[in-house]
């Protein structure tokens, strides 16, 4: 029996972590009659002060909690995660989203799909908004998202963090996410270190699951916020930190452009967008 080891980062975001364990251990449960796969969840609870820990402890007794201070954000989180998951080497890694919800055989399509590549492959699922919208999934280098096939596995050049299957095959290769990002970037990087590694990156068939993407403009380039607010913003974790900015773009597309690119973020803090006003 292979070991799939389920990794979630929360911070106070206790419905949406019970929403997503109930979801999770329904789609586990519905592969049991295989007896192929044992499933172990490791949930961060970043500093959560809404009763995460507690309520998730209670009504599901199994989930393996690591506590942190509050000050881990998304990679951060997840790296912890992984590196107490690797202690019982399982034999693959699950990265789990907890404001993603799978649909029905969701994660059976992922073990399928790593399987027909004799598990040597990263497989990626791709998420949309309740509209159908795509939101996540596998992207091009230049960022774009690219649509599954409805049959057949498809290359990405990386991915999102929403519905990630790693096998212990890759993680030996690559080891965990990088330690130098804090919130974003992890993911990105990842894809591009397997690349870089010659490592396969595929995107599963169909839509995998639904998360609403974030829409409008980020407070960083938002005018109605002064300078100052803008910059504070921008150098926040979940903002467009230079340095790790500058990191991932250099990684990914070289020094030129990640220079280019970090001319074009100040000015867009300098010179923020207009916000369009309504007529009366």
């Amino acid at each position: 029996m292979q070991k799939v080891a389920i990794l979630l980062t929360s911070y106070n975001r206790r419905e949406a972590a019970l929403s997503c364990l109930r979801n999770l251990y329904s789609q586990a449960d519905a592969m049991k009659g295989e007896e192929k796969y044992d499933f172990s969840v490791y949930l961060v609870d970043d500093g959560s002060t809404d009763g995460t820990s507690d309520d998730v402890a209670e009504i599901f007794p199994g989930v393996k909690i690591i506590r942190s201070d509050g000050g881990l954000y998304w990679n951060q989180g997840m790296r912890l995660a992984w590196e107490e998951a690797s202690k019982d080497e399982p034999d693959f890694y699950f990265w789990g989203h907890v404001g993603t919800t799978l649909h029905e055989g969701a994660l059976s399509t992922l073990m399928e799909t790593s399987e027909y590549l004799r598990h040597k492959a990263i497989v990626v699922g791709t998420c949309s908004s309740m509209n159908g919208a795509l939101t996540y999934g596998g992207r091009q280098r230049k960022g774009r998202l690219i649509p599954p096939d409805d049959t057949i596995p498809i290359p990405c050049h990386t991915f999102d963090r929403n519905i990630v299957l790693v096998p212990r095959s890759v993680y030996t290769e690559l080891g965990g996410l990088e330690a130098k990002y804090r919130h974003n970037y992890g993911d990105y990087d990842y894809g591009v270190r397997a690349f870089k590694s010659g490592i396969y990156r595929v995107i599963a068939p169909g839509v995998l699951g639904i998360c609403e993407r974030r829409t409008g403009i980020p407070a960083w380039r938002d005018s109605s916020y002064h300078l100052d607010e803008r910059m504070g913003f921008l150098l926040s974790p979940k903002g467009r930190p230079p340095k790790e900015q500058f990191r991932y773009d250099c990684r990914n597309r070289g020094f030129f452009y990640a220079l280019w690119h970090q001319i074009s973020i100040s000015a867009s803090v300098l010179f923020p967008v207009m916000k369009k006003r309504r007529r009366g």
